[in-house]
């Protein structure tokens, strides 16, 4: 069973999506922000990071950076799912971009593509 750590300050898009995604068959880990998904990520490798840009303490881009510093973590996959302009966050090498808003299952395709699923 692959795992996916899903990473958002706003609690509803949580839920909402760890219970889809455990729906699919996938192990599911939360954090509201990115230090709290970098010390989830530590204690569980996952096998991809769906993120937020915009967070507090931590945000998606410092998340991704943060990640590929750690060498148990830095061959995972990690996909911003944002609203914000992606100009700021082009430069690192994401798995995927999906813009909020956004339907399940195309986040759905993005994610089985990116595991190779």
């Amino acid at each position: 069973m692959k795992t996916i750590l899903l990473v958002d300050d706003e609690y509803s898009i949580i839920e909402l999506l760890a219970q889809l995604f455990e729906e699919e068959g996938y192990a599911v880990l939360i954090a509201a922000n990115g230090q709290e998904g970098l010390d989830r990520a530590a204690e569980t490798v996952p096998d991809l990071v769906i993120t937020d840009q915009m967070m507090p303490l931590m945000n998606g881009a410092e998340l991704f950076r943060a990640l590929k510093k750690d060498p148990k973590l830095r061959r995972v996959p990690v996909i911003l799912v944002t609203s914000t302009p992606l100009a700021a966050s082009r430069d690192l090498a994401w798995a995927e971009f999906v813009p909020k808003p956004f339907n399940f299952d195309e986040l759905l395709s993005v994610v089985r593509r990116v595991l190779g699923a």
